[in-house]
């Protein structure tokens, strides 16, 4: 009479499932036991009951192997720091170059703005300047139109009278 293959599904009675439990547990734990020895390894393993009650095994022991695993884990992930902060060095490092190249656009855009109002101020200043010598010279009449060839020729007719008389007055003297 052999073993009869048990299907693998949810044992349905509870007092059934615990009991599958505790003797498949001793066989896990003999299975890991056995391939420690035979193969020179560090194991480790851990079960919860169905009442979540922990259960573990290790060789050489349960310490020994977590403290490893996790001393290795941080080996791996300070590693991967290591390369994740290279690539953010280097991408830093790009990004930093790409700020100064703008930066220095900036400075010359800033530079030609200067330089423009530079030069909108001085044209200020030359017209100012401008207005002041038209000032200096004299007082300007503006006129408009017809108005302007009757004033002109009114003034060229009052210097020809003005002319005329001090003309006549020297010829009575």
């Amino acid at each position: 009479m052999g073993r009869r293959k048990i299907d693998m599904k949810l044992v349905e009675k509870l007092d059934s499932r615990q009991v599958t439990f505790s003797k498949r547990r001793t066989g896990v734990f003999k299975k890991a036991n056995e391939l420690a020895i035979l193969c020179g390894i560090m194991v480790v393993v851990i079960v919860f009951s169905i009442g979540g009650k922990p259960y573990t095994f290790g060789n050489p022991d349960v310490k020994t192997v977590i403290d490893r695993f996790i001393s290795d884990y941080e080996k791996e992930d300070n590693e991967d720091e290591v390369y994740a902060s290279a690539n953010n060095l280097k991408k830093l490092k790009e990004e930093l170059k790409e700020v100064v190249e703008m930066k220095k656009s900036l400075e010359k855009y800033e530079d030609y703005v200067n330089e423009k109002v530079k030069v909108k101020a001085m044209e200020d200043d030359l017209e100012a300047s401008e207005a002041l010598l038209l000032l200096a010279e004299g007082p300007i009449i503006f006129s408009h139109g017809k108005n302007n060839n009757n004033n002109n020729n009114n003034n060229n007719n009052n210097n020809n009278n003005n002319n005329n008389n001090n003309n006549n007055n020297n010829n009575n003297d």
